[in-house]
């Protein structure tokens, strides 16, 4: 009777240890998701109104939104496109030409904002930015999403610059979108042959 008592508290205890053992992993697995950065990329007016239909355009933010309200704030990184503007003056005597940073186009009024890191690129690829590589140098970042426009160019190259500056790059399908379906499926195979780890956007909000 002992003995077979002795037993059932050893099952017990190694069942519990196993039990343990794995609320403590899921709980590590959740928390390394949300220890994230997220670079938001290029939702604006002129790229949700003119390079996408409405339809992609609201699912694409209502999928980044999704994601922004589940990570931390502090780790949300908004990111718009510059463009400059070729400025001609021919008052007399002389002719000025000039090169100015237009006006940022506006973010998409959908998008969720909960910070005020916003940055200015005008390069393709968003590691070329100085003041954003000080961000996440400071912060310690290892870790990066990349979401948001378009899939085929500025999504692409800022993912791979990442790989190349020694980051673990990731991309949520859901919360990116491309010329096509067809053209965006495509640059996420590319993606992932190139070390990119694809991650379902359940993963992130479960």
């Amino acid at each position: 009777m002992n003995s077979s008592l002795r037993l059932s508290k050893k099952l017990f205890l190694i069942v519990g240890i196993i039990v343990l053992n794995s609320l403590i992993s899921y709980g590590q697995s959740v928390n390394n998701v949300h220890d994230k950065f997220v670079i938001v990329l290029d939702v604006q007016d002129e790229y949700t109104e003119n390079s996408i239909s409405d339809d992609v355009a609201k699912q694409l933010i209502d999928s980044i939104n999704n994601v922004i309200r589940h990570t931390d704030t502090n780790n949300i990184l908004y990111v718009k496109s510059a463009h400059r503007l070729l400025n001609i003056s021919f008052s007399k005597p002389y002719i000025y030409v000039s090169f100015d940073t237009a006006a940022k186009w506006d973010l998409d009024n959908r998008l969720l904002l909960v910070n005020n890191k916003i940055i200015s690129k005008e390069e393709s690829n968003v590691f070329d930015v100085e003041e954003l590589n000080d961000i996440l140098v400071q912060n310690n970042a290892k870790e990066i999403i990349a979401i948001g426009l378009m899939a085929e160019k500025c999504v692409y190259e800022s993912l791979i610059g990442g790989i190349k500056l020694g980051y673990e790059m990731y991309v949520i399908p859901e919360a990116i979108a491309g010329k096509s379906q067809k053209s965006k499926y495509k640059t996420i195979k590319e993606l992932q042959n190139n070390g990119i780890n694809i991650l379902k956007i359940a993963e992130l909000t479960r």
